[in-house]
């Protein structure tokens, strides 16, 4: 199992959207953590409407590290999205961020185990260039992923980003062909293209704000179904050759 970190390089490329319609629709057991240092936690006013009481947090990850329990507390204090989906919320905003710097690194650690253990991570981080931006979760994954729009803004802030990473960095492109085509945004910002999600806001409201299920077919669900498959299975791929190797 593997450890995916989400970023994204301009504002409102849907990164938390995109994360959480991954983890729903994600081949197996999946944490999803919410290391944005934003803060506000949308998943739970949005997607949750403000339903449901405040789960364990990054901050009480954070209590439990100092304390020395931070193991236990990973295993008790997600919330339940799903029957393989859970979620750990982010901090309440920049201020609480800047406090969780001492628990990023034994944070990474932790999410390394439960990799071993046949749970993949989601992580959203974020915005990069953020002071509080987690860089050690980044460091510590096995996969980064830019999520970006195919517009002007999106491409010309994705090859100016620095993204800290050691492993293979791979772009999610949302809505391609608005205007410029996978292939375009591949070549201009150096990064492959692993996966595009369909251009799709009335369904993606389902996760951003909490609207009711679409009757028909969702084109966005089965897009996020096939790429979690494919982001799933690219890693895996790496993993066996390294291994032969």
């Amino acid at each position: 199992m593997a450890i995916y970190a989400f970023t994204s390089a301009a504002g409102s490329p849907g990164v938390t959207t995109t994360v959480l319609g991954l983890a729903l629709q994600w081949p197996g057991e999946v944490l999803l953590v919410d290391a944005d240092p934003v803060g506000g936690s949308a998943i739970l006013a949005g997607f949750f409407a403000g339903r449901v009481g405040h789960p364990g947090t990054l901050i009480e990850l954070w209590t439990a590290y100092r304390q020395g329990d931070l193991t236990t507390a990973l295993r008790e204090k997600p919330l339940r999205l799903s029957e393989t989906a859970s979620f750990i919320p982010g901090p309440a905003g920049a201020a609480q961020a800047g406090g969780l710097t001492d628990l990023w690194s034994a944070l990474a650690a932790e999410l390394r185990g439960l990799s071993t253990l046949g749970v993949d991570v989601l992580i959203d981080l974020g915005r990069l260039g953020h002071l509080h931006h987690a860089t050690p979760l980044a460091m510590g994954a096995d996969e980064v992923v830019v999520v970006m729009r195919s517009d002007l803004v999106s491409v010309a802030a994705a090859t100016a980003a620095h993204v800290p990473a050691e492993s293979p960095v791979k772009v999610l492109l949302v809505g391609p062909g608005r205007p410029y085509s996978a292939r375009s945004v591949g070549q201009v910002v150096k990064r492959p293209v692993a996966v595009t999600l369909p251009w799709a806001p009335d369904e993606a409201a389902v996760l951003s704000h909490g609207r009711p299920e679409p009757r028909r077919a969702s084109a966005l669900r089965r897009g996020l179904r096939q790429a979690a498959e494919t982001l799933r299975a690219g890693v895996e791929s790496r993993v066996e050759v390294l291994i032969d190797e």
